[in-house]
């Protein structure tokens, strides 16, 4: 959680950071595309979903989720049988990440901005839920340190640099082939010289 008398470990500032501008790209695109319907609804999930996402890295949401997990496993007498539970967790998510992002290029086929904009918000969907389910090996693999900040790190940026820029892109092909659409078009039927 953050508290205003401590200070953030490195990994942290990545994480609000990233999080941070996804949701504020989202922003800006859902605001410049209102008028724009195919753009406003996504800009306006994902600007959603990304905050949502900020709030969780700023407050330790997914952590307290996982606590409680735990707590009731412990409490069920379940805890050392986690390891095939959290396999078979871990592979549905595998399976619904890659039935999501095919979904995604066919659903927005033509539309490569926002392609890459929702691929980005399933695959931060997906880290988010792979670290609650929390299995060891990745645990290990996402909390390895490389000069002081966990590889985790590097999900969250790829992910939301793909939301963000992503958004961005599909908001300006948007606002482009509407511009496009409201200039005239044909050659005038009517010259002005003489023949």
């Amino acid at each position: 959680m953050i508290f205003l008398d401590t200070s953030l470990s490195p990994t942290q500032f990545i994480g609000l950071s990233a999080y941070l501008f996804a949701a504020i790209s989202c922003g800006v695109a859902w605001g410049r595309s209102r008028r724009f319907s195919r753009l406003a609804w996504l800009a306006a999930v994902l600007t959603v979903l990304e905050a949502g996402l900020f709030l969780d890295m700023a407050f330790s949401i997914r952590w307290h989720l996982h606590d409680v997990l735990k707590d009731e496993a412990i409490k069920e007498g379940l805890y050392d049988l986690r390891v095939g539970p959290q396999l078979a967790a871990l592979g549905l998510l595998g399976v619904a990440t890659a039935g999501g992002i095919g979904l995604t290029f066919q659903y927005l086929r033509g539309r490569a901005g926002a392609t890459v904009a929702v691929c980005g918000a399933i695959l931060s969907l997906s880290c988010w839920c792979t670290e609650v389910i929390s299995l060891h090996a990745t645990d290990f693999v996402f909390f390895y340190k490389v000069d002081g900040v966990m590889l985790v790190s590097l999900c969250w940026i790829s992910c939301t640099l793909m939301t963000g820029l992503g958004i961005l892109w599909e908001a300006r092909a948007d606002r482009s082939d509407a511009c496009q659409g409201a200039e005239p078009a044909g050659t005038p039927t009517v010259s002005l010289t003489s023949s």
